[in-house]
């Protein structure tokens, strides 16, 4: 395995840190410079254990990252499950204890790909060995040697608030109520680093340059589109099924039939919205994007719905808060927003 000596440092490197004390480990570590990658599959209790062999990952590891990996994944028994999140950090539960995690990959062997687990002290308590990972399944050798198959789960549900359409409980691109998610222009369904007509899909570049979506001339093509189509939809692209976004009636109906709250969950400002029947979201202060800045998060939050400006067609309408007001608004086309998804 002298392929592997880089490596191999490395992962010591960040093992050693936490085991001060110990002297003896696999009757290895004593007569060696650096640990063996091969011999190193868990530390926990302030040891190492365990013995594993390299396997090639059916990835290249350099590809994956935490928007792969981040979401709910079930064990096929469903007796196990691991929610990670896309800052680095590992919600729910596993092997009894709170987590947090780190990735690590071979940039230049390619070999493998590793999650080191921590706990809630930040001591290294784990490394989960992923030998496989789609998008939809994850093959892991746990540190006893069994190898478990996660598939992903779906983190987000439909809340019944009473109204004419059940809301989702947290926001695209999160993986939990409290995460901002992601940010996306009107009618694109990916987010991207800068929010501006120059990057926007749906023109030539400038305001007055619409290429869908638009009815007046002077702005562009004319189409008479008014109201998103699900191909151009981001929850119907990114969830499928039912999922929307929400038409500006269905943001009304939430402002006027709801009552609001601003308040904080686990440390997020936003809008805590009851419907008539008791039950509740919580909508995060995410702010908004415009060129590559992220703005007014933590004070203000903006979702867009699925309509255009009843004035113009370079303005999306979107629901805008902050702990005084909640309303309706129209905002630029290419400013990134939050999105918060309906189904019937």
């Amino acid at each position: 395995m002298k392929h592997l000596k880089r490596l191999s440092l490395l992962l010591a490197a960040i093992m050693l840190t936490t085991v001060v004390q110990a002297q003896v480990i696999n009757g290895d570590l004593n007569h060696n410079d650096g640990l063996d990658v091969e011999d190193i599959t868990l530390l926990i209790g302030g040891y190492l254990s365990g013995e594993t062999e390299i396997i090639n990952p059916a990835v290249d590891p350099t590809m994956v990252d935490n928007s792969l990996i981040a979401g709910k994944w079930l064990t096929d028994s469903g007796d196990a499950s691991i929610v990670f999140k896309k800052n680095g950090s590992l919600g729910g539960v596993f092997g009894g204890q709170g987590w947090t995690y780190k990735f690590m990959s071979s940039q230049e062997l390619l070999l493998e790909y590793l999650i080191l687990i921590y706990n809630e002290s930040g001591a290294l308590v784990a490394v989960l060995k992923v030998l496989e990972l789609t998008d939809e399944a994850m093959l892991v050798k746990l540190f006893d040697g069994t190898c478990l198959t996660y598939t992903r789960g779906k983190v987000y549900e439909a809340v019944d608030l009473g109204l004419s359409v059940k809301w989702a409980n947290m926001n695209i691109g999160a993986s939990a109520p409290e995460e901002y998610g992601d940010h996306f222009a009107w009618g694109e369904t990916t987010p991207k680093d800068t929010y501006s007509w120059e990057t926007y899909k749906w023109c030539n570049g400038s305001y007055n340059s619409l290429t869908k979506y638009c009815d007046i001339s002077s702005l562009g093509t004319v189409d008479n589109k008014s109201v998103l189509e699900l191909e151009d939809d981001v929850a119907q692209a990114c969830w499928g099924e039912s999922w929307r976004i929400p038409t500006v009636d269905e943001w009304n109906e939430l402002i006027e039939k709801c009552s609001r709250q601003w308040t904080t969950q686990d440390g997020v400002y936003g809008q805590k919205v009851t419907g008539p029947n008791g039950n509740s979201i919580f909508l995060p202060a995410a702010g908004y994007r415009y060129e590559s800045s992220l703005n007014k998060a933590g004070s203000e939050g903006d979702y867009w719905s699925s309509s255009l400006s009843t004035d113009f067609p370079h303005l999306g309408s979107y629901l805008t808060f902050n702990s005084n007001i909640f309303h309706m608004s129209s905002s630029y086309r290419p400013g990134g927003e939050s999105v918060r998804a309906v189904c019937p």
